[in-house]
């Protein structure tokens, strides 16, 4: 199926390719339609075209900030060609039927590095361009909008082999300007939208930086409770640790949890019964405990309120930030404000704020919904069968690593008081087998002052390609492995475990972070 275009508006800023374009829509018999400095151009190629204010039966007005914004030229792009009762609309209203519109936007985005002022910004904010490219786009297959000349050679050739655009690419294009829409409106929201914070700096001190906040943000970013500005880093910690914290929040609402976290790693990790006697304040020791010189200088996150004793803890030890809920309350916020280089953020809700996160890379932006499983299944493959007491703990460790840079393991273990603590993590390496004998290992080991791991679980991020994560552990006397599975060297790994005693489970889901 191809649409015939018997009516075409073009309006653009970029002129590349027009002329070619419109010599191809005329030779169909195209009635051509052009705004301004568009209509100039064909003209002075000798294009029979009139002038935009002829479709429009407007004039064009305000030094030509309005030019192509009308009834007309709107309802030609928006009506429908296979309704009757916009049929009877647009020949009641003598309404031109409009097939394509040509349009791109003034350059906002391409000079926002020419240092302008502001007003100079604004007269660069194209308002009928968008609108028409939504109208049309919206219309999509029964009008073609085209917004990049890199389109329009594909259309010059259907026009000139049949006399027509495919619906195909008609639904291609306009998926397109969905796009370029949102890039420009992107774009102009940068610089005009809701305030900005900006930072000192980015990750390091010759970046920029700047943060927006949503409304129904999770974390008060905008009122922090000391004086100390928060930094790119404690920004991007916190986040991390408030992802793990929820998680455990949401999975264990009968215990409460300390997250700590450094350079966006968890690097200690408890979670205790409320029932416990300071439950609160063990769960801190215990995620100190397991990695206290990482804990340095870090970011630590609560679950629950916390109260002038867990204050006191940081006394004498350095962190970099603090976050629980209602920190905000009572004298707590008086102290606070006294510690001069203890920031702190109050948490303000558990909820999920959004589904999907993003990021830029060479040449686009990446989509991904968020790493959100809870619930996750353990199979037991082994022949020494996988203990079911074991559940709750392995999940602990499932949300432990997921936060984990992978390639990357760690060693969870339930202590003699029933409290589930992270004692050994090995991240951000290419290489799983030194993760685990290099990192996680002698980390636990030191945690524990034991080379005796036999109570620990190893929770993997990725399945085992190869046997040898499974002899490393067999080795350093680990008995119990959980990991995604999946890998065509499954049975090879399964056999391995057999012959270790080893009993290990598959979760069926991969946690790549990277």
């Amino acid at each position: 199926m191809s649409v015939k275009i018997r009516r075409a508006l073009l309006s653009v800023s970029d002129k590349t390719g027009l002329v070619e374009l419109a010599q191809a829509m005329h030779k169909t018999g195209t009635e051509l339609y052009a705004s301004g400095g568009t209509y100039k151009t064909l003209q002075e190629a000798k294009i029979p075209c009139k002038l935009a204010e002829e479709l429009a039966e407007t004039p064009e007005a305000f030094q030509g900030r309005m030019k192509t914004l009308s009834f007309k030229i709107f309802s030609g792009l928006l009506a429908r060609r296979e309704d009757p009762k916009d049929k009877l609309d647009w020949e009641k209203l003598n309404i031109k039927l409009i097939d394509a519109a040509v349009v791109n936007f003034y350059p906002f985005h391409k000079n926002l590095d020419k240092n302008l002022s502001r007003a100079e910004l604004v007269e660069l904010i194209d308002i009928g361009g968008p609108a028409l490219v939504r109208a049309a786009a919206k219309n999509s297959p029964d009008v073609v909008v085209l917004t990049d000349p890199s389109q329009y050679s594909e259309v010059i050739n259907q026009l000139n082999e049949t006399g027509t655009v495919d619906k195909s690419t008609a639904d291609k294009v306009a998926s397109q300007a969905w796009d370029m829409v949102a890039e420009y409106d992107q774009s102009i929201q940068s610089v005009f939208g809701a305030e900005k914070k900006s930072l000192r700096y980015g990750e390091n001190p010759h970046q920029k930086a700047s943060l927006k906040v949503h409304a129904n943000s999770p974390l008060d970013w905008t009122n922090p409770l000391t004086g100390t500005e928060l930094s790119y880093n404690n920004i991007v910690d916190l986040s991390s640790a408030y992802f793990l914290a929820r998680d455990l929040k949401a999975a264990f609402p009968d215990r409460t949890s300390v997250v700590v976290v450094k350079h966006n790693n968890p690097c200690g990790v408890a979670s205790v019964s409320k029932t416990t006697p300071k439950a609160q304040m063990q769960a801190l020791e215990k995620a100190w405990a397991g990695d206290p010189v990482s804990a340095f200088g870090g970011v630590l996150i609560f679950t629950d309120e916390i109260d002038f004793e867990i204050l006191n803890y940081f006394q004498n030890r350095f962190v970099e930030l603090i976050a629980a809920p209602k920190l905000s309350g009572g004298n707590l916020k008086d102290i606070l404000l006294q510690r001069k280089n203890l920031k702190a953020v109050t948490v303000k809700h558990w909820d999920t704020e959004a589904t999907s996160m993003q990021m830029t890379v060479a040449g686009g932006v990446l989509t991904q919904t968020l790493d959100m499983q809870l619930e996750e299944p353990l199979k037991s493959v082994t022949e020494t069968a996988w203990p079911t007491n074991r559940d709750r703990l392995a999940h602990f460790g499932i949300f432990c690593n997921k936060l984990l840079k992978s390639n990357s393991v760690c060693l969870v273990r339930e202590d003699g008081d029933g409290d589930y603590q992270m004692v050994g993590a090995g991240q951000g390496q290419p290489n799983r087998v030194e993760a685990m004998g290099k990192l996680a290992i002698p980390r636990a080991r030191a945690v524990l002052e034991s080379q005796d791991l036999s109570n620990c679980i190893l929770i993997s991020d990725a399945f085992f390609p190869f046997r040898d994560s499974v002899d490393v552990a067999a080795e350093a006397g680990i008995r119990y492995i959980v990991q995604p599975g999946g890998s065509i060297k499954d049975t090879t790994v399964i056999s391995a475990c057999n012959e270790h005693k080893i009993s290990m489970a598959f979760t069926g889901y991969r946690h790549f972070r990277h």
